[in-house]
């Protein structure tokens, strides 16, 4: 029989890491201590108590600690556990991309309405390839291509793709300048936080790659430039959708009207002006 005494148990680490991290200002301790055990463990979340009086082996113990440490230190959740669920997929992230927000879901369930059959799409700094893979897997016969300025990010990208087996061609280079036009649909969620922004900003945000978040002083430098040569890249009847700070709207309906397009804006869940649909009138 295997000497358990003095080992704590499954319950009692638990309980005494979800403490830990709520003094240190993580407002869903609980159950970002409960992911963490899970998948750490191989456990289901049920099972931590079910099994609540299991004793946890010491070397367990050590890497528990070590990934409710690095969480304690305000580093994104998805990259302690070094994957993140978005919509009906799970991609790995690293620290070269974007953790993928519940926000960039609703804009995938947008484009996803009244899309159709075989459109060309087009994912502009895809990151993790969030957006990308999610349109493919729920819509096979479209046709997805992806791009981002960092080589890094396109490197998690091409993998969750291979991973998931969907087939998305992706490019290296600044937003669409090196591709041609023809598509139904371009999607983008670029940098929108200005420069300006950056003491306002969440602690985790420091873990997240700046390239991938920050667009000049008022967060609109690649957006203006996407949607100037937008007219360029849509097909007849395309669409492009943005997702931008809330308080972003009034000014990109701006832009899209100097490049005569129309602009409708759009609320996410909570009620923001989080997305814009772009096109031509």
């Amino acid at each position: 029989m295997t000497e358990t005494t003095g080992l704590p148990t499954l319950m009692e680490l638990l309980g005494k890491s979800a403490t830990w991290l709520e003094a240190r200002g993580i407002t869903n301790a609980r159950r970002e201590t409960e992911w963490i055990f899970a998948e750490t463990l191989g456990l289901s979340r049920i099972n931590l108590y079910t099994r609540h009086d299991m004793p946890i082996e010491s070397a367990d113990v050590t890497r528990l600690r070590a990934l409710v440490s690095r969480r304690g230190k305000r580093e994104p959740l998805a990259y302690v556990l070094g994957n993140q669920p978005f919509r009906q997929i799970t991609l790995t992230v690293t620290p070269a991309v974007l953790v993928p927000r519940p926000e960039t879901e609703e804009l995938v369930g947008l484009v996803l309405t009244g899309l159709p059959p075989g459109a060309r799409v087009l994912d502009l700094g895809t990151g993790s390839g969030a957006i990308a893979c999610a349109l493919k897997h729920e819509r096979a016969d479209l046709q997805v291509e992806a791009t981002d300025a960092s080589a890094d990010a396109l490197a998690v990208a091409r993998a969750n793709a291979e991973r998931l087996g969907l087939a998305i061609a992706f490019h290296h280079g600044h937003l669409a300048t090196h591709l041609d036009g023809g598509w139904h649909r371009i999607v983008a969620n670029l940098p929108y936080i200005g420069e300006n922004q950056r003491h306002r900003c969440d602690p985790e945000l420091a873990f997240e790659p700046a390239l991938a978040l920050y667009s000049g002083s008022d967060g609109l430098n690649l957006i203006t430039e996407l949607v100037a040569d937008t007219p360029r890249l849509l097909a007849p009847g395309g669409q492009l959708w943005l997702e931008h700070a809330d308080d972003h709207a009034g000014a990109i309906t701006g832009l899209a009207t100097a490049a005569n397009l129309v602009a409708q804006s759009h609320r996410d869940g909570a009620g923001k002006d989080r997305f814009t649909e772009i096109h031509a009138p």
